[in-house]
């Protein structure tokens, strides 16, 4: 980069100087020219205030002569009436550009390169209609090349000196510029990222804040989101071992009954039906348990397919409760419904989850003789679902955390309620998948409200109240 940086200066050194240059060049050009043309026009009209025998007289024509200027004189027909380089008469004047010039605008200018001589020429020509004369001149025109030839040497020499004052100032500049970076680098480099954010010496270049603030950002980032994978593992590697054990205490159960009967330790028929009843409800468990992982996987990933569907809402609550009105009879519950009528577009399999969760949530955790209110309503932008229990409530410490995947308030009675523990995990991950709002209070002793608040607009055809 440092090379690159002192490289482009020269070059760019380089480039304006000879550019410079050949401007200057081009207008002392076209100033020489003036300057000479001027000169000769001058020499014109001095000339022709003089009679020709008057121009042999005062020899001038020798002295011009002598200075490498050429005077002709000819008239309208080509007739040659002075030339102070005798040898040259015979030359056809009229059909020259600065003669032809002359008789059509008055005076003509013209350079170009005389073969006889093997030189160029600056050619002026003053045409003079009322006697039909026309005054040539001609003089050596160099351009500036003897004028390059004196001072090729110093500039030379001034544009050497040029070119290293401009080395030294191009390389001192480029130390100033890769420095910040060599520096960035280094800071990037022996920081550890992972664990650190990046941190930046000030500059003096404002332009530097901004990719320094954005890598610090990008560092401050970077830590968010391996911390946030770092915790993300924590969580799978919890629900793996979670869901171990989980799976664990159904296959202990189905396995101990199984190695019981094939023993033939028992032998009454009743108490051999009595362990085929527990080993089916234990596999019923499992087979629940899985079916739920796997639900909160699919959710998680994305990688469910979901079937949307017009859905009458209160007639699937209808249905949800009365399901589980065995384990609401068995619990001597009272449970009050509070549901408008109307339809969502969603999936059956999300808002069923929700109602059936939500609702065996409270039954499981209520007291005996207890009660559950439900109400089901919407607006115009929302539907709205609640449950409330009189049941054994939720610490506030506890409250946090109830949503997570197979975490239970009350260990001891929870290992007699049925369930997975991934009832409420189904419903924040549902809720969350529509990007909608689950809400709880709850005090201990007392009872749990949860609401589940669900953007989701429904067919207007349908939407009635029947």
């Amino acid at each position: 980069m440092h090379k690159k940086i002192v490289h482009s200066f020269l070059m760019t050194f380089l480039i304006s100087f000879t550019l410079g240059f050949g401007l200057l060049y081009v207008s002392l050009y076209k100033a020489s020219i003036a300057q000479d043309r001027g000169y000769l026009f001058d020499t014109v009209k001095m000339i022709k205030n003089l009679e020709i025998d008057e121009l042999n007289r005062t020899r001038l024509g020798d002295t011009f002569k002598s200075e490498g200027i050429r005077i002709t004189i000819i008239k309208r027909d080509g007739k040659v009436l002075y030339d102070n380089y005798k040898g040259k008469i015979t030359e056809k004047h009229l059909q020259r550009e600065e003669v032809k010039q002359a008789i059509a605008e008055g005076t003509g200018t013209c350079i170009r390169h005389s073969d006889t001589m093997q030189r160029s020429y600056l050619y002026v020509a003053d045409y003079e209609s009322d006697n039909q004369t026309i005054v040539r001149l001609a003089m050596p025109f160099d351009g500036l090349s003897q004028s390059i030839s004196i001072l090729l040497a110093p500039f030379i020499f001034s544009i050497c000196i040029s070119f290293m004052v401009v080395f030294i100032l191009s390389k001192r500049m480029a130390d100033e510029i890769v420095e910040p970076f060599q520096d960035i680098t280094n800071t990037i480099n022996s920081t550890n990222i992972s664990e650190d954010v990046l941190s930046f010496d000030k500059y003096d270049y404002p332009e530097l804040y901004k990719i320094t603030d954005a890598l610090t950002n990008m560092s401050m980032e970077n830590k968010k989101y391996l911390e946030r994978l770092g915790k993300e593992k924590k969580v799978r590697q919890e629900f793996f071992s979670n869901a171990s054990h989980e799976l664990k205490t159904p296959l202990t159960s189905i396995r101990g009954y199984t190695e019981l009967i094939r023993s033939h330790t028992i032998q009454d028929s009743a108490q051999i039906d009595t362990c085929l009843d527990c080993v089916l409800k234990e596999s019923d468990h499992m087979t629940q348990l899985i079916n739920d992982i796997l639900t909160i996987s699919k959710l998680e990933t994305e990688e469910m397919q979901v079937t949307y569907s017009h859905i009458q809402v209160k007639k699937l609550l209808d249905s949800v409760v009365e399901t589980l009105k065995p384990q609401i009879e068995a619990m001597d519950l009272k449970v009050y419904v509070n549901a408008t009528d109307f339809t969502v577009f969603a999936s059956l399999d999300h808002i069923k989850g929700i109602f059936y969760n939500l609702i065996s949530n409270a039954i499981k955790y209520n007291k005996s003789n207890g009660r559950i209110d439900i109400e089901l309503k919407k607006n115009q932008k929302n539907m709205y679902f609640s449950v409330e229990d009189t049941g054994i409530g939720i610490a506030k410490k506890d409250q946090e955390r109830i949503f997570q995947r197979f975490y239970r308030v009350d260990k001891q009675r929870s290992k007699t309620i049925p369930g997975t523990g991934l009832g409420l995990s189904i419903v924040k991950h549902v809720v969350y998948y529509y990007e909608g709002k689950v809400h709880l209070t709850s005090k201990e002793n007392i009872g749990t409200k949860i609401v589940v608040e669900l953007p989701i607009i429904g067919n207007p055809q349908l939407d009635r109240v029947d």
